[in-house]
């Protein structure tokens, strides 16, 4: 029988979790700036990704281009009303609020943080640009599918998370495909939105509980192992087809079609990579939070 001292200790350590989670994807958003945009080695593998970017891209275009255009600002709006509305539905002023707050900080977030915090040093590999990172249009997807994961009721998370990591990943490639983005803009803007999405479950209360969290655990596991899935074979294609660019980073990186090739993959599969992790832990963090008495 659970204690209220135990009781407390669980909240605890669920909230100490989730800040250290948040902590976690913020730190990974300087790393991931520190080294792709600020060293020429870094740069310089991204350049051979997007330069490995036309591979098929006759054909995935005509995918990639609708998805992109789905983001507006008016995207943004509906986005915002959807997930209050569904949270006020629920009868949960709380919730809407912090669904809110994930997406209206997520982005807010990413256009200062790539516009005033951030910049570029230029080691002459490319074209001379002003600092991407993080992208705009996938953090756009990410902090609406966190949070729609966040506002909805329990049954429907796992399903919610699986969906919206999958959104989330297509419109990250969407963004390689079309050369708006490279994969560290992608990879930042998600743990950007991963960020606020734990963070906000920091200061949940009584009014953000399930009333019957035992339902949903089967599928909640199942949802999580198909993550660690993903994350774990992801990870080895990425580490696969990246090594040759930075085994030749130095040397042919730029001028060899197979490497700028491979480099473009391995980015791809660490976009799904990403997303795995960040909806992976939300999930999880979420459905703990929820279940807390």
């Amino acid at each position: 029988m659970t204690t209220r001292s135990d009781a407390r200790t669980n909240k605890t350590a669920i909230r100490i979790a989730a800040l250290l989670c948040a902590l976690l994807w913020a730190v990974g958003v300087y790393v991931l700036w520190r080294f792709f945009v600020g060293t020429k080695m870094g740069q310089t593998i991204e350049e051979a990704a997007f330069l490995g970017s036309v591979y098929g891209r006759s054909k995935l275009w005509t995918l990639a281009e609708p998805i992109l255009s789905l983001v507006s600002g008016l995207y943004v709006v509906v986005a915002i009303v959807v997930v209050a509305a569904i949270a006020l539905m629920r009868k949960r002023l709380l919730l809407a609020a912090q669904v809110v707050t994930i997406i209206v900080g997520a982005n807010v977030t990413t256009q200062i943080v790539k516009r005033y915090l951030f910049d570029r040093p230029e080691f002459d590999v490319g074209w001379a640009l002003s600092n991407s990172l993080p992208s705009g249009h996938t953090t756009v997807a990410a902090s609406t599918s966190l949070a729609l994961l966040i506002a909805v009721p329990r049954r429907f998370r796992p399903f919610v998370a699986l969906l919206g990591a999958g959104y989330t990943a297509a419109m990250g490639v969407s963004t390689l495909v079309g050369q708006w983005h490279r994969p560290s803009d992608v990879y930042a803007a998600i743990l950007v939105a991963g960020v606020w999405a734990t963070l906000v479950t920091v200061f949940s209360t009584s009014s953000t509980h399930d009333s019957d969290p035992r339902r949903t655990r089967t599928w909640t596991a199942a949802v999580t192992i198909v993550f660690g899935l993903v994350a774990v074979t992801g990870t080895l294609a990425a580490v696969w087809f990246l090594r040759g660019a930075f085994q030749h980073w130095d040397t042919t990186l730029l001028t060899s079609s197979e490497l700028q090739r491979n480099a473009y993959i391995g980015s791809v599969a660490a976009v799904g990579v990403v997303s795995a992790l960040v909806f992976g832990t939300t999930l999880v963090i979420r459905q703990a939070v929820a279940r807390m008495r």
